[in-house]
């Protein structure tokens, strides 16, 4: 289960993304079916949405839920295409390889954040 301080940069992501496109909270609110006053309390990372309400939040603003889920990547598409296009490059052994690398470093920043 995801805590309130672990959700709490979604929340933030969510106002900036939502600003970002323009939008008053009360559109997206509408939108979303839900209180203005939930919303708010979500963007503020005072509550935690259940999925269904985070979907209905993200499909509202009009972004991918990968800005969510994936808040540390960076936002520069054109690197995400050149990784893919050299990964496609690469034969099926050498993409397990490269899985299994950022498996491992990715596992290995959840035992050093732990730590």
């Amino acid at each position: 289960m995801v805590t309130k301080d672990e959700f709490a940069s979604c929340g933030k992501i969510i106002r900036e993304e939502r600003q970002r496109h323009g939008y008053i909270r009360e559109t997206i609110a509408e939108r979303a079916n839900i209180s203005t006053r939930y919303l708010a309390a979500i963007e503020l990372g005072e509550k935690i949405p259940k999925a269904d309400v985070l979907i209905r939040i993200i499909q509202s603003i009009g972004i991918s839920a990968d800005r969510i889920v994936y808040p540390l990547q960076p936002h520069n598409e054109v690197e995400y295409a050149r990784l893919a296009r050299l990964i496609m490059t690469c034969t099926p052994l050498e993409q397990n390889l490269i899985a299994s690398i950022i498996d491992t470093i990715i596992d290995n920043r959840n035992i050093e954040e732990k730590m």
